[in-house]
């Protein structure tokens, strides 16, 4: 029971303090708790324990008759007592009521009683007790004191005003070698113990700004752990013991308890990205941590509809309270994923266009050369079969070099097509009327066991386009689709009106111009292609159909969209079909008359009589035209160059009906010399020719309204019949 009760006295003390310190000491600074304690122990001693002295006291000194000592105690122990009660007084007045206490008491002592008496005890408590309770400078002030108060007490003895019996011989030595030593004492403890609590107070003021340090650092971490927008959760021997609020948003729960006491991998899908099992894979993460090394790792949550969650940690080890911890940090990455998975296909996108356009630049030019070339050469084997009887056994050897000659005109074409240089024949088309005017044709071309469907929007889209050029496009997807389709499938066709305002589309889709589009769509139910196959698809010379293919149908149709200001994507997956996306510009101003059929030439007679400048720097087609002309009774005057035929036409007398130039020529070109030429033949028709086009007749490839082209190489009953058509034309076209 004793052992207990001296366990209960710092609980019964604690208590004590709660109950008689001012209320304010326990908000302010530690040092302030401290000096109120030292006062209050003080006070509060002297008043219980105090009785058990004073009582003997004022017996000795009534028996002995020293009552003035009687009454000395006990006026200092009421004060005492009225110090201890007074509370609400402040620390200052009680602490120097205290030491003026003590101090008179000590002093009064030794007056009355000498050194016998506990006088010095009196005084040398008071002054570690202020010193215990104020800084150095109060130190210095009860120095001085006592100082004062021993020099008056030698006075007093010096002038036989004090007669202390043991200090009879040589009195007033004898009391200052006591003053000296008592002094000595007296400045040796109260400046160790104001020294010593100099050092308790910054003790007290380090450990006061510690503790605000920690308490500001444990806010500010609170501030960031709650407001954060990442997840962030606290861990703890492999169970989640917090977590904050984005932590909840990011899993969809509604409370913590939801996510607390859970191990950090049964939030997880149940595999990683890798494969890898997501509990054994984060126990390495873990141990990796706790061991002091910071972990950063790609992971994959699992909430609880089983949506997966695309996330980048980092985690940490923390040590709070002599315990280790570990902080995972989740930041939701699924968007950024996503949104990255799509500047990854843009950028592919770019490079894909960016590699067509350089091979469509050269497959131009050569595609120039080889028109030269071929010009000639389908010519002058049509000449030779048309003057070669059919029995001669020669007629097949040219038969066959001319429909080679086709072959690689036609192959030419291709290149032009895709280049996008070819002449296109604009007309404002309703591109439902051609798809259905075109429908016969592409039953025809395709199996039987091949379904064809048509899914037109009611809304008859128009759109300015080379009905040809349109009708190509078709039939290269729909026999794509077909190829694709070995067993038999279905094959449709669908337009719709689609508004592409959409920035994410446009952002995703190089090339793509916001507006209102005329979509058709050629799906199938084929084979379909894997992602890499349609990365190089409209490349040309690019085929999936091995030696059988060319490889350049739809890269045609990549270069006959591309030069109609459209657009075309394809999207496919191996065994789920695949589906071509054209887009074209809705045209709104609608001409009063719109094709919906090609242009046919009607059958004419090629024979003449007219005069025909001709102008060709490519010696073989010069000499093949001059031939054909002549052969069909047209006068023909022939120049190699512009300067040349401008010198020409200057020293010419007579009418000229028709000026056939080639575009591009050394000096000047072919439509300088047309403009220049109608000075002397205002009147005067022009049929081009070139086997590409250019700026000087075209804008961007497209051909300008009016102006007569013949594309290289042609046939001769191509050329006669244009030539015819355009001597033949009522009025003259007007050229600025």
């Amino acid at each position: 029971m004793f052992v207990n009760s001296i366990k209960a006295l710092p609980q019964f003390w604690l208590d004590l303090e709660k109950k008689w310190l001012p209320t304010y000491v326990w908000t302010g600074n530690p040092f302030t708790l401290w000096q109120e304690r030292i006062l209050f122990i003080i006070c509060f001693s002297a008043t219980v324990f105090g009785p058990f002295a004073l009582i003997p006291s004022i017996i000795l000194s009534v028996s002995t008759g020293f009552v003035n000592v009687a009454v000395l105690d006990t006026i200092a122990y009421v004060s005492v007592v009225l110090v201890l009660f007074s509370r609400n007084t402040s620390f200052n007045i009680r602490a120097a009521s205290i030491f003026c206490i003590l101090y008179v008491l000590g002093a009064g002592l030794l007056f009355f009683l000498g050194p016998i008496g506990t006088g010095y005890l009196w005084l040398l408590g008071a002054s570690i007790i202020i010193s215990s309770i104020h800084d150095f400078r109060v130190v210095v002030f009860i120095f001085v004191l006592n100082i004062c108060t021993f020099t008056l007490f030698a006075f007093f003895i010096d002038a036989g005003i004090l007669g202390w019996g043991i200090l009879t011989d040589k009195a007033l030595e004898k009391w200052l070698v006591m003053a000296v030593n008592f002094l000595l004492v007296n400045a040796l403890i109260t400046i160790t113990t104001v020294l010593m609590l100099h050092s308790l107070k910054e003790t007290l003021r380090n450990e006061q700004d510690v503790r605000a340090k920690l308490q500001e650092n444990e806010q500010r971490y609170r501030t960031l752990f709650e407001t954060a927008k990442d997840a962030i959760f606290l861990i703890k021997d492999n169970i989640v013991i917090d977590c904050n609020p984005s932590a909840l948003l990011m899993f969809g729960c509604g409370d913590k308890n939801e996510l607390l006491d859970l191990n950090p991998w049964s939030l997880s899908a149940p595999q990683q990205w890798d494969g890898q099992d997501s509990k054994l894979k984060a126990q390495i993460f873990v141990d990796a941590a706790l061991a002091g090394n910071p972990q950063h790792f790609e992971w994959t949550y699992q909430i609880n509809d089983g949506v997966t969650i695309e996330s980048e940690v980092v985690l940490n080890r923390l040590r709070l309270n002599k315990e280790f911890y570990l902080q995972a940090v989740a930041r939701d990455v699924t968007e950024y994923k996503r949104i990255e998975g799509q500047k990854n296909r843009a950028e592919e996108q770019y490079r894909q266009a960016q590699k067509m356009e350089s091979i469509g630049r050269l497959a131009g030019g050569v595609a120039h050369d080889l028109n030269n070339l071929l010009s000639p050469i389908l010519g002058y084997s049509e000449i030779l079969l048309d003057e070669l009887e059919i029995e001669d056994d020669r007629r097949e050897s040219v038969d066959l070099i001319f429909q080679a000659g086709i072959c690689a005109r036609d192959l030419v074409r291709q290149l032009l097509a895709f280049s996008r240089k070819q002449t296109l024949n604009v007309r404002h088309i309703d591109i439902n009327s051609t798809i259905s005017g075109f429908e016969k044709l592409l039953r025809r071309t395709i199996r039987e066991d091949i379904e064809l469907e048509l899914t037109l929007t009611p809304d008859n889209p128009v759109v300015k386009a080379d009905i040809g050029q349109m009708e190509q496009v078709l039939m290269n997807l729909i026999v794509n689709s077909a190829d694709a389709m070995p067993d038999g499938g279905t094959v449709v066709i669908e337009t719709a009106l689609v508004d592409l305002e959409d920035g994410d589309y446009i952002k995703f889709h190089q090339g793509v111009r916001p507006g209102k589009y005329v979509m058709v769509a050629i799906s199938d139910t084929g084979c379909g292609m894997d992602e890499e196959t349609t990365k190089n698809i409209f490349e040309p010379f690019f085929s999936t159909k091995g030696e059988q293919g060319t490889g350049l149908g739809l890269a045609t149709v990549y270069g006959i969209i591309k030069q109609h200001d459209g657009n075309i994507w394809v999207y496919s997956e191996p065994g789920k079909g695949t589906t071509f996306k054209v887009y074209l510009p809705v045209v709104y101003e609608v001409e009063a008359h719109v094709e919906d059929t090609m242009n046919n030439i009607e059958s004419m007679d090629s024979r003449g009589t007219e005069s025909i400048a001709l102008v060709e720097d490519n010696e073989s087609v010069r000499k093949l035209v001059q031939s054909v002309l002549r052969q069909k009774g047209y006068t023909v005057f022939v120049a190699d160059n512009g300067e040349d035929a401008l010198t020409m036409l200057e020293n010419h007398a007579g009418s000229l009906g028709l000026l056939l130039t080639d575009v591009i020529m050394p000096g000047i070109n072919g439509r300088e010399l047309y403009n220049r030429a109608r000075k002397k033949y205002p009147d005067l028709n022009v049929l081009y020719m070139s086997g590409y086009t250019s700026n000087v007749i075209a804008h961007h490839g497209v051909l300008e309204k009016g102006v007569q082209f013949i594309q290289k190489p042609f046939t001769v009953m191509q050329l006669l019949t244009k030539v015819r058509e355009v001597l033949n034309q009522t009025n003259n076209l007007t050229h600025d």
